[in-house]
């Protein structure tokens, strides 16, 4: 398996597109969020304490991360829907035809990666967002579960793409459903009063809930909210599994 990971590892990280999509991702995350935090600093300045925690300093610093993600859902798309466009998946299930371990090792080095991804772009996000913000020494216990929170949403959030992506196994599929599920679809039902709730148990929403201090009546917690994301993310990994192994190519 080992053998298998490191295989898998290489075919990612010799591929220029790699590096160029999780910076374009980091960058947009930083950014944004300093846009926000910057039009959001004066009032959170002259606010008092009680009006600080509502306004949720650590969690402003993440603001971005909604248009971050998407370049790494690509990378994860691409990741495995390029085997499938190039026809080397025939070569690399004749390399390894315990197709369960080709799965697991695919998808363990996006999750790797998105987890990593998280990891550094949430510590440049929160501290850049807190300087420009003006929070004051902010809550470190709070910012550093937030900061773990982007690692764990960046690590599933590339295992359920690339997951889906061996179900459909057409990139252009699998972004065409996963890009307006991820970022359309769930902003259209958040903006309805009556399917709100609905809202909250979307991917994206329910993972974001993870970078989030502070919590609205019916918001789902942090925990609960990550707990929903692994439950997506599972459910993806086990119906590729299924899919995989009844796939001819």
């Amino acid at each position: 398996m080992r053998d298998l990971t490191a295989a898998e590892w290489i075919k990612l990280r010799t591929v220029r597109s790699t590096w160029l999509l999780l910076a374009v991702g980091a960058v947009l995350t930083v950014l944004v969020s300093l846009m926000f935090c910057a039009l959001i600093g004066p009032e959170f300045r002259r606010a008092d304490a009680g009006r600080q925690a509502e306004l949720d300093p650590v969690g402003l610093a993440f603001t971005g991360l909604p248009f971050g993600q998407v370049p790494l859902v690509v990378l994860a798309v691409l990741a495995v829907g390029g085997e499938y466009g190039t026809g080397m998946i025939r070569t690399t299930l004749a390399a390894v035809p315990r197709r369960g371990r080709l799965l697991a090792a695919k998808l363990a080095v996006l999750g790797a990666v998105g987890l990593c991804w998280g990891l550094v772009t949430g510590a440049v996000a929160v501290s850049a967002g807190s300087g420009v913000l003006g929070a004051r020494a902010p809550l470190y216990a709070e910012a550093l579960r937030a900061v773990a929170g982007a690692g764990v949403y960046g690590a599933l959030l590339a295992v359920l793409a690339g997951a889906f992506t061996f179900v459909v196994r057409r990139s252009l599929t699998a972004l065409g459903v996963l890009l307006p599920l991820l970022f359309v679809v769930s902003g259209a039902l958040a903006t309805a009063p009556r399917l709100r709730a609905l809202a909250r148990f979307l991917p994206d929403r329910a993972g974001l809930r993870l970078m989030r201090g502070h919590q609205d009546a019916g918001d789902l917690s942090p925990a609960a909210g990550g707990g929903v994301l692994l439950l997506w993310a599972t459910a993806a990994a086990v119906v590729a599994y299924l899919a995989l192994r009844r796939q001819e190519v």
